[in-house]
């Protein structure tokens, strides 16, 4: 998997390409760090690239989502495929990570939403 991370408009936004598997996340929590390390609260995951996601994927997301908002921020998924989007319907944490269908509308509900 390669893992894009860029910082636009003090949102973090990560974009993946390739299986989110086991053995991917080493530079996943590379990431986590440097979004840390920077103050970045709100962060965005695009899943677009992603054909697939594993155990090793929910937990990141998972983790990410809970160290975003022990800091008051807030984590969303952008742009997965029907599988994905059926993983992580049937995990439930698209319950409690909101979902959207691309990355212009994830930040938009953030901006909308959380950084007013």
């Amino acid at each position: 998997m390669r893992l894009q991370a860029d910082i636009h408009d003090g949102v973090g936004i990560l974009r993946l390409q390739g299986r989110f598997v086991t053995g991917s996340d080493g530079d996943l929590v590379s990431a986590q760090n440097s979004l840390e390390a920077s103050g970045i609260a709100h962060a965005i995951i695009d899943l677009s690239a992603v054909p697939y996601i594993d155990s090793t994927g929910l937990a990141f997301v998972v983790e990410l989502h809970k160290s975003l908002a022990q800091r008051g921020g807030q984590l969303v998924l952008a742009g997965p495929n029907a599988r994905v989007r059926e993983v992580l319907e049937m995990t439930r944490i698209a319950e409690i990570v909101p979902v959207y269908d691309d990355v212009e509308d994830a930040e938009g509900a953030l901006r909308g939403e959380v950084l007013c």
